[in-house]
């Protein structure tokens, strides 16, 4: 089970064009900070040193490691170990984070490793891998509050939770100092984004079910739960380590539209749970877990369903045929390619994924949502040179945003990318000239 998963896992990563998120933390890469406008920095910090393969790849890795030596501590046993890893690595949410780096990869690694320390009561480590989690991705402060009901259940607090404490915190300091020094668009952007939208309800909520269902695994989602209600008393703190981050982002998505990938850390003691359990339900996890895996892996390479929004094969194909704006004088005969100043985009993403493909200074302009792009200083312009819009088939075209600082504009160019016989994405390129003074 790990050989196929690690395969596949593998397969997925060196197949697949850059996910349009991951272009976007790429960019932040660039940037070196301790702070940015959606989330902590480590996935930012870790792609500017490995990479942006190798980021999700090291982190998939060791989280399967630290699930195994989690397991064989709660357990102490080997073979225990072993089933609760492979478990763990045939995740639906686990091998996204394994394949495509995103704030979800290094929080994975250092919650494992967190509530790993946590369980054997070493807490400067477990201080130490709780800072390192939160500065990876805001939620794990959720590990934290399991801590919390695992001692108000025991009635011990340990003075080493203390220790642990300050030193997690004293690893945000950086991240906090950041935000002050931005308005707070961090901590602001995530309450409003996870707790205050506008689209929540009973639709909402049904959709984040079934996103557990489908990325928590259709076995393993109802067995976390059972496992938080029902699991050997001892094992309190996983436990709680599996239902809250549930219940929480549960509640969340009731108020604002859920994202399936929330909860995710939940799973890593849930799959610790189960591997305790009888031989049955550890089959079924692995077995249901691994096919959406097997099936939604060979959809990206061998894509026989048709789907009128195929949400896998659009984001992680497709991307590629951005490098042509890389030569742009191909596309706009008479350009001379060193005057473009900048290429701008509708959406952060397709900015990143242009700007990771095709070289080069990007940016957002309207109808752009806020992002890390607004932080950043505005792209100079000066006589002389010329920028590109580039919007995917359906969007909007150049704003007067644009429009209005120069003083002629191109017909759009077409860029299309394919797979077989269906077409995967159309983007549409104009070119605007003459700065007006």
């Amino acid at each position: 089970m790990l050989t196929v998963a690690a395969v596949v896992r593998l397969v997925l990563a060196l197949g697949t064009d850059v996910y349009s998120d991951t272009a976007y933390y790429w960019q932040w890469a660039r940037h070196l900070a301790w702070g940015y406008y959606d989330h902590p920095p480590m996935v930012a910090w870790l792609i500017a040193v490995l990479g942006v393969h190798a980021t999700a790849l090291v982190c998939g890795a060791g989280t399967v490691a630290a699930v195994w030596g989690l397991a064989r501590d709660v357990y102490g046993s080997r073979e225990v170990a072993w089933r609760a890893a492979a478990l763990w690595s045939v995740v639906p949410a686990g091998v996204v984070a394994g394949v495509w780096a995103t704030p979800d990869s290094p929080l994975l690694l250092f919650w494992t490793l967190g509530l790993w320390a946590l369980w054997r009561e070493r807490w400067v480590w477990a201080g130490l891998a709780c800072g390192l989690a939160l500065l990876s991705k805001y939620p794990a402060v959720l590990l934290g509050l399991a801590f919390l009901l695992a001692a108000a259940r025991a009635r011990r607090l340990p003075w080493g939770a203390w220790l642990t404490g300050a030193l997690a915190l004293l690893c945000f300091v950086p991240v906090v100092l950041w935000n002050a020094r931005h308005e707070w668009v961090g901590f602001l952007f995530q309450l409003h984004h996870g707790l205050s939208g506008a689209r929540g309800g009973w639709a909402s909520l049904g959709q984040y079910l079934a996103g557990q269902l489908a990325l928590g695994g259709p076995v393993l989602f109802p067995l976390a739960l059972v496992y938080a209600v029902r699991g050997p008393r001892e094992q309190f703190l996983l436990r709680m380590a599996a239902v809250v981050p549930l219940l929480f982002f549960g509640y969340a998505a009731a108020r604002t539209q859920g994202e399936a990938n929330w909860p995710a850390a939940a799973y890593v003691a849930a799959c610790v749970g189960v591997a305790g359990m009888r031989p049955v339900w550890q089959r079924a996890v692995a077995v249901s877990s691994l096919a959406v895996v097997l099936v939604v892996g060979s959809h990206v390479f061998f894509p026989v369903v048709r789907l009128e929004k195929d949400r896998v094969l659009s984001r992680t194909r497709g991307w590629t045929v951005l490098s042509e704006l890389a030569t742009p004088e191909k596309l706009f005969p008479g350009l001379d390619a060193r005057n473009v100043a900048a290429i701008y985009a509708p959406e952060y993403q397709l900015a990143s994924q242009v700007a990771y493909y095709a070289g080069g200074v990007t940016d957002t302009a309207p109808p752009a949502r806020f992002s890390q792009y607004d932080l950043w200083p505005q792209v100079p312009l000066s006589p002389g040179q010329e920028v590109l819009w580039v919007m995917e088939e359906g969007g909007p075209g150049p704003p007067e945003e644009l429009t209005d600082r120069f003083t002629a504009m191109s017909d759009a160019v077409p860029l299309v990318s394919e797979l077989g016989d269906r077409r995967l994405h159309k983007f549409w390129v104009w070119r605007l000239w003459g700065v007006k003074h």
